[in-house]
């Protein structure tokens, strides 16, 4: 949604009021302007010389950050404001850090919007800044200092601005390069599409102090962060971002009830590995009572409700600490003790000693999930085999096989794979690229709706 820049007239224009390179007449251009954008052709141009500066350049190839826009109404340090450019910058960035490996510099490239903020009140000619990036917001003022010889790219002499005060380490310096410009200066101002500088920052308390310097002139600035609370508030009563406001707080109710999915996903993934359900059978059995052709025929089993989900356990209990093994299988049956499934596996337990001592392991459980079809009675038949050197002659007895039937169970794994799934939609939708896209085409499609109602 493109935003008109209406500004205050301030004395006789002497600039064309209509764009040099398409005629569009949309604005009305204050006395001393010099670079401009035009929403209608994507042309800026410097009309101090009736020139085109950048023709291929467009306003969607440099989309905003968020909801700021030129011509906005600002309300900040009780003061009014309008936003009469945007400028696009590059960043050289240099920052300081210090880690369990040491301290220095970072290399990093860095894009940021620049909006200019000038006062509306008759007579104030006053300009503040707001500044947008990566990490948040920041409202910048001129400043007046006393050390003018500060100099961003010779760091030994820029420590502060101020004489009297403690020296400051260079908290960030670096170059910008101007992108993108839109919007209205002044004639004095170096915003012309192309501009590099130099930059050099030192922090004192909440504020960040910065000299910015580029061909033939220096500024002094003073900056602090700003959220976008307030910022909310500044523009309070502005159409636009009321409408963006409620859009954005829709879109996080969406995040927010995705990650809170996700969160009690795996809260039940958690509780379930320590509940599989309520047994309503259990059936243990001494090996030296498992026939080796028939098994061994449990007691019935009745199901009486077919909804819910089932957690089959199997397991065995060796009576010995000898090495050993155990195959054994569980088949269940439905009432005419036909087979309707079967389930299996290897047991051991094994011990010895090494290097570090005495060590022991062993497989010796196991459990399946299961849905049955009809009510009624059902029953288990187990078998077991042996591959123990171990074994009572004269009982047949070697271990304790348990089977239960637990009603109720939880399909855990599947709930942790909803939480991994549901987590990795919010990570994408907040900061990811392809959820940002999503986040901006649902909030520009309600402001979109709005304007055309």
């Amino acid at each position: 949604m493109d935003t008109p820049t209406i500004l205050k007239k301030t004395g006789n224009f002497t600039n064309p009021k209509t764009c040099p390179s398409c005629q569009h007449d949309r604005y009305v251009w204050d006395e001393d302007v010099r670079y401009m954008y035009c929403y209608n052709c994507g042309v800026a141009s410097d009309l101090a010389f009736s020139r085109t500066l950048n023709e291929s350049l467009k306003i969607e190839d440099f989309p905003h950050y968020s909801f700021l826009r030129v011509g906005q109404i600002l309300r900040l340090e009780d003061k009014e404001f309008i936003i009469t450019a945007r400028l696009r910058y590059r960043s050289a960035h240099k920052e300081y850090y210090t880690s369990d490996e040491g301290s220095g510099y970072s290399n990093e490239i860095w894009y940021s919007d620049t909006y200019i903020l000038k006062n509306t009140q008759e007579g104030k000619d006053e300009r503040y800044y707001l500044s947008e990036d990566k990490e948040g917001y920041s409202l910048g003022m001129p400043v007046t200092v006393d050390r003018t010889e500060a100099d961003p790219t010779d760091l030994p002499l820029f420590t502060n601005f101020y004489e009297g005060r403690a020296d400051y380490r260079v908290t960030e310096y670096g170059s910008l390069f101007l992108e993108f410009f839109e919007g209205e200066t002044e004639k004095e101002d170096p915003y012309a599409v192309g501009t590099q500088t130099h930059f050099a920052t030192y922090q004192e308390g909440m504020w960040s102090y910065t000299v910015e310097q580029g061909d033939g002139w220096k500024e002094f600035s003073a900056e602090k962060k700003i959220s976008k609370e307030e910022l909310y508030k500044a523009l309070e009563g502005n159409p636009f971002i009321a409408t963006y406001q409620e859009r954005d707080k829709g879109f996080s109710t969406i995040r927010k009830t995705v990650g809170a999915a996700a969160a009690i996903s795996f809260l039940v993934f958690l509780l379930s590995l320590f509940s599989d359900g309520t047994p309503i059978a259990t059936t243990k059995v001494d090996t030296q009572d498992i026939d080796k052709k028939e098994g061994y025929l449990s007691k019935p089993i009745k199901i009486d409700d077919i909804g819910t989900n089932y957690n089959i356990e199997w397991s065995v209990q060796f009576k010995s600490t000898q090495n050993q093994g155990m195959y054994v299988v569980v088949e269940l049956l439905d009432k005419e003790k036909n087979v309707i499934n079967a389930v299996e596996s290897d047991f051991w337990y094994e011990s010895g000693y090494d290097s570090e001592g005495s060590w022991t392991e062993s497989e010796t459980s196991s459990s399946k999930y299961f849905k049955f079809t009809e009510e009624g009675d059902y029953f288990a038949r187990i078998y077991a085999q042996t591959d123990s050197t171990y074994f009572n002659s004269r009982t047949g007895s070697q271990a304790v096989i348990k089977f239960t039937v637990n009603e109720g169970a939880l399909l855990s794994r599947y709930f942790l794979m909803l939480s991994g799934f549901l987590t990795v939609v919010v990570l994408l939708i907040t900061f990811g690229a392809t959820g940002k896209k999503i986040r901006k085409k649902y909030i520009y499609a309600g402001i979109n709706a709005e304007a055309k109602a």
